[in-house]
């Protein structure tokens, strides 16, 4: 399936969504993208604009809002730099590490393109908190000088310790290749770099579904065509960008159509 349309290589409308509580269920659609708060408001002469309405949300992002915050980033890209990218829907990786749902999971992906991506975004949901995986170049030969098949983990809360969820990540790579009927073996997989790079950290918490929207957005527009570890960790450092860069991020979120 092309990536032009949508980062996301299945029909939404098919796949469950997380439930939402009754102390939740005003985060939602449009009063989501323009809620007032009385103590970020911008002057009267410009109350359609709610600033800090994005910076400093009230409510973590659930995964129908994630969807909708990226389609409209999404489209924003021309068509031959999306080509080399594709996104995992924001409850697979959780959906997997459930067994009633984890050959649901690996059967969705089989039919997929992802080895023929440099890059495979799988958002992460876990204990509550939001952090992003990158696969680099998976359909690449472990021989390949060139382009170096790695996984990255951005976490926007490295407090929480996110080297934890590797066991579980490493099993899900292997699962996909076996899936698949490619030769990777388990020793294979477990040979894979596992890269944490030191990013820019959230101020609170609820800001981890932003951090993850605005790393897809900045890896989108500056990964390098044939990723490598001697370049590596290229612009993901902890001064990546400015909290004043990730604010009008997403601010920019309420004004796309």
């Amino acid at each position: 399936m092309e990536i032009s349309s949508s980062p996301f290589p299945f029909d939404w409308s098919n796949v469950p969504q997380r439930l939402r509580t009754k102390r939740k269920r005003k985060f939602n659609g449009k009063k989501a993208l323009s809620r007032p708060n009385k103590v970020h408001s911008r002057p009267k002469e410009a109350p359609s604009r709610p600033k800090e309405a994005f910076s400093r949300p009230k409510e973590k992002l659930d995964s129908g809002m994630f969807y909708t915050f990226l389609m409209k980033m999404w489209k924003i890209f021309p068509e031959d730099r999306k080509a080399q990218f594709m996104c995992f829907d924001s409850l697979w990786f959780s959906l997997y590490r459930t067994s009633s749902s984890k050959d649901k999971v690996l059967t969705w992906i089989k039919k997929e393109p992802i080895f023929s991506k440099a890059y495979v975004f799988v958002p992460i949901v876990c204990w509550g908190h939001w952090s992003l995986l990158i696969l680099c170049h998976f359909g690449e030969s472990s021989q390949s000088t060139s382009r170096s098949r790695c996984m990255l983990l951005l976490d926007s809360l490295e407090m929480a310790n996110p080297r934890r969820l590797e066991p579980e990540i490493r099993r899900f790579v292997l699962d996909i290749y076996e899936s698949m009927d490619r030769p990777e073996t388990k020793r294979i997989v477990s040979q894979i770099p596992f890269l944490v790079p030191e990013v820019p950290q959230q101020r609170d918490g609820n800001e981890c579904g932003f951090f993850v929207l605005y790393f897809i957005n900045l890896f989108l527009e500056h990964a390098p065509d044939n990723f490598s570890m001697e370049g590596y960790p290229y612009f993901m450092k902890k001064d990546w960008f400015s909290f004043d860069g990730l604010d009008r991020f997403c601010e920019g979120l309420n004004s796309v159509s």
